[in-house]
């Protein structure tokens, strides 16, 4: 799947961890199917089923609905992780039920697509004006992922966890020079320049750069702005609580407002599935979302 994805494609995820889909990715589309299997005893390819694997149905623990975010993500799954599409219809789906009482996101995931993650995140905030959504990164939570969580009423990490790894990057593969190598050259015929812009038969031009720059920036500035309004802060706090790329420890994620605090999943569902608690939580937001109005 992932030598189909364009040029242009928008990531939002954990650097070391999208080098590793990328790297996966362009070895088995390189190779031919014969050599494939060879390839993946070797420890070369992929063994990653064609299809995503099944995304873990929610879990309801009394008036807690638990749902997972985990994997790489995107909006069918398509890496094996989750689905964003399927995450945002099960945050709605808890919302809706009048028996559920809080809804926990128990997130391990580095990121990935930034393609459905709005969405996604757009499906946390609206469920938090009815109902506490509180979001675990239990053990990490990166890029797309941290700005999936912003959106919830309240974000917490595990004791051995991380978050952070905000910002977007695209790329581009030039392969005329692999092209040469091998006595193959590919010509591309098209409409119009645009329809073939950011090909990777040859190295890119200023002009598709410039394009691509731009994308990035307006997908990074909807990022920060996701942020802000999830956690309640100046557009101007975003960078030095939450980083512009970096990762950040349990510890220094509490103590720099990046999260709420420091708590296992297991304690943040035993204390969520008080309704006092769950109350208190929403009075909070309520007036954090007063003074956010006041910026």
């Amino acid at each position: 799947m992932i030598e189909m994805a364009s040029a242009r494609t928008l990531w939002a995820m954990h650097p070391d961890a999208l080098a590793a889909l990328l790297t996966r990715g362009t070895i088995d589309a390189m190779l031919p199917e014969s050599l494939r299997a060879i390839a993946a005893l070797a420890g070369l390819a992929s063994n990653a089923p064609k299809e995503a694997r099944a995304q873990a149905d929610p879990v309801r623990d009394g008036a807690t609905m638990v749902i997972s975010l985990s994997g790489p993500l995107s909006p069918k799954g398509s890496y094996g992780g989750t689905s964003t599409e399927r995450f945002a219809d099960q945050v709605r789906s808890a919302g809706a039920d009048s028996k559920v009482g809080a809804v926990i996101l128990n997130i391990m995931s580095p990121g990935g697509w930034v393609f459905g993650t709005h969405e996604a995140g757009e499906a946390v905030y609206e469920v938090r004006q009815s109902k506490p959504v509180i979001a675990v990164a239990s053990p990490f939570s990166f890029s797309a992922a941290h700005w999936i969580a912003c959106q919830a009423s309240a974000y917490y990490v595990t004791h051995s966890g991380e978050v952070g790894s905000v910002g977007v990057r695209g790329g581009h593969v030039d392969m005329s020079g692999f092209e040469d190598k091998i006595g193959m050259k590919t010509t591309l015929i098209a409409s119009s320049p645009e329809k073939i812009a950011g090909h990777p038969y040859a190295p890119l031009s200023d002009e598709d750069r410039a394009e691509m720059q731009a994308s990035i920036d307006e997908s990074n500035e909807a990022f920060r702005a996701a942020i802000a309004r999830g956690r309640g802060i100046k557009a101007s706090e975003v960078e030095a609580m939450h980083g512009s790329g970096r990762t950040f420890s349990a510890a220094r994620a509490a103590a720099a407002g990046t999260v709420d605090g420091v708590m296992s999943l297991r304690d943040v569902i035993a204390k969520y599935g008080s309704s006092r608690a769950r109350l208190g939580l929403m009075r909070q937001r309520a007036e954090m979302r007063a003074r956010a109005l006041d910026f």
